[in-house]
């Protein structure tokens, strides 16, 4: 990514997502710790703001294609920002509960805008657009890991600083949209907009070629991937580390499993994504590959007592999250044209933050009336199934 264009949407990515792992781990401790909450009312609260976030997603992608690119952007931005802003000046229950709520919704918004930029963006780099989303991803993932390692140092010294950076973070980012909109919008000269028109007709020709049953049943096979591997991979965020905790290991050993995953993802995913996309030139067989390593990494997990089993299953967690992760909104934005490229990318983001908030609740509930080994065994099942779905995905 060496476009000026490219440059500021990367940091704007980095940004979005260190506030996202920053501000992630600090509501349950504040709501439980802080303001004496049960983790019963806390857990309500986070679902509540999980969907209001999802809500703000498929706002987001509307807006994108129906009114202003820019525009969402910035109303996405600006949502949180005066969220994050109130926050923290006001903390109490029940206000605390209330503006979190609407924080999600600009979150929501401002997460599928971003989604959406980098799905116009690589429409208009069509020779480099899957390494765009690679990149992307990349830069997601070490956003949030620099906000989890900031937050445990700030969160213990203000409360006020713990949500006021975050709003900071978000003011920057509309001071770039402001000023760098056209940038981002890939503003170019009369002969270039011409190209771009042509190589979108092209575009919508070739998903035109795909018939309207088709075209929402590979949408259908590919959201449902979306929920399954996120209702797995969310165990590890939750679940996991009470299953660690019952086989003699500590909360350091759970925490440090994430440095491993951040910092093996940063050296696996350029080789992997450069190998995998010469070897596999279809992007659903990509997607495949990478569903069938994330399944297999759960193989390692029940009756795991050894440290060294969890750090082999998160590293090829890993992996296959390297490979599976960026191909899927590639694929989307395949299908898409210019009239619901938000649209599109809000399906991924919107059936990620339904596993996610749906996917601790479900694996506590197999876990304790059955067990963490049946718990296992399930999302491997469930995860292999799905992959072999995208199989049947048509893509040409």
């Amino acid at each position: 990514m060496k476009s000026e264009q490219q440059r500021w949407l990367l940091l704007m990515n980095i940004v979005f997502n260190l506030v996202m792992g920053f501000i992630l781990p600090v509501n349950t401790v504040f709501m439980t710790k802080n303001l004496q909450e049960s983790m019963v009312v806390a857990g309500a609260v986070l679902m509540l703001y999980s969907f209001v976030m999802m809500l703000g997603n498929f706002i987001g992608g509307y807006l994108f294609d129906r009114y202003s690119h820019r525009k969402t952007l910035l109303l996405g931005y600006c949502i949180a920002a005066v969220g994050f802003l109130t926050l923290s000046v006001f903390h109490t229950w029940p206000i605390y509960a209330l503006i979190l709520t609407f924080v999600g919704l600009g979150m929501g918004v401002a997460y599928t805008a971003v989604n959406s930029y980098t799905a116009l963006v690589a429409t208009q780099n069509r020779q480099h657009s899957q390494k765009i989303f690679n990149v992307m991803y990349l830069a997601a993932n070490v956003g949030i890991a620099i906000g989890s390692m900031l937050v445990s140092l700030i969160f213990q010294r203000s409360i006020f600083l713990t949500f006021f950076l975050p709003a900071l973070c978000f003011v920057g980012c509309i001071i770039i949209v402001l000023f760098k909109g056209a940038i981002l919008d890939g503003t170019r000269n009369i002969e270039q907009q011409e190209s771009l028109r042509q190589e979108s007709h092209i575009q919508e020709q070739q998903a035109g070629s795909i018939s309207y049953i088709r075209l929402r049943t590979n949408l259908f096979l590919l959201c449902i991937s979306v929920l399954v591997v996120w209702l797995g991979y969310s165990q590890w965020d939750s679940n996991l580390s009470l299953y660690m905790l019952d086989n003699h290991l500590t909360m350091r050993d759970y925490s440090l499993l994430f440095s491993i995953n951040a910092a093996s993802l940063i050296i696996v995913q350029p080789l992997m994504n450069r190998f995998v996309s010469r070897l596999l030139k279809q992007i659903k067989y990509q997607i495949t590959l990478g569903l069938l390593i994330m399944s297999s990494s759960f193989f390692f997990l029940p009756g795991a007592h050894d440290y060294l089993q969890y750090v082999i299953s998160i590293i090829i967690l890993t992996v296959g999250e390297s490979i599976t992760f960026p191909s899927i909104p590639a694929i989307l934005n395949k299908f898409a044209t210019e009239e619901n490229r938000g649209r599109y990318q809000s399906f991924y983001v919107i059936f990620g933050s339904l596993g996610r908030a749906i996917g601790p609740y479900l694996g506590g509930l197999i876990a304790t009336q059955y067990s963490f080994d049946l718990l296992f065994y399930v999302i491997i099942v469930a995860i292999a199934v799905v992959a072999v779905g995208t199989l049947l995905v048509k893509e040409e």
